[in-house]
């Protein structure tokens, strides 16, 4: 698991880091996407285990590559606008703990689900599709995906 150090402290800070253009049409179609994200981000505010910033950081991301308005309102926003902030300020990490906890949820899901698949009578192929989607989905929260301290 890499490490960073640097942090960025102001919002223009970021949106000039990680602003990209797009052309017209593609921006429409990201804009779209990204409001599709931030209502389900929407949602996780007031369904309990429904997430939250999960879908807000792909919102991010899209309005980052499409419009700088909406880009600066995801992350200035009361509800996920701060984790989103914090994911970009630091370059696009999670501390620690929240990887580990992550890679145990994910563990402890995955397992559920091949037991279930496996008492209702899959042949193998779920259990093997979920065994691999595990295995990668770790392998990217552990190596891909950069860390920091606290």
């Amino acid at each position: 698991m890499s490490e960073v150090g640097l942090r960025l402290d102001s919002v223009d800070e970021i949106v000039e880091r990680y602003m990209r253009k797009s052309s017209p049409k593609q921006r429409m179609r990201y804009v779209v996407l990204g409001w599709v994200f931030v209502a389900f981000a929407i949602i996780g505010i007031w369904v309990p285990g429904w997430p939250t910033v999960s879908w807000a950081v792909p919102a991010a991301y899209l309005f980052s590559i499409s419009d700088e308005k909406y880009f600066r309102w995801s992350l200035t926003n009361k509800f996920f606008g701060p984790a989103l902030f914090e994911y970009y300020a630091t370059e696009k990490t999670l501390p620690k703990h929240a990887k580990i906890w992550i890679i145990v949820a994910m563990t402890v899901m995955s397992g559920l689900s091949i037991w279930l698949a496996t008492i209702a009578g899959d042949p193998g192929y779920g259990q093997a599709f979920i065994a691999v989607a595990w295995v990668v989905g770790v392998w990217w929260l552990s190596y891909k995906v950069q860390s920091r301290p606290v």
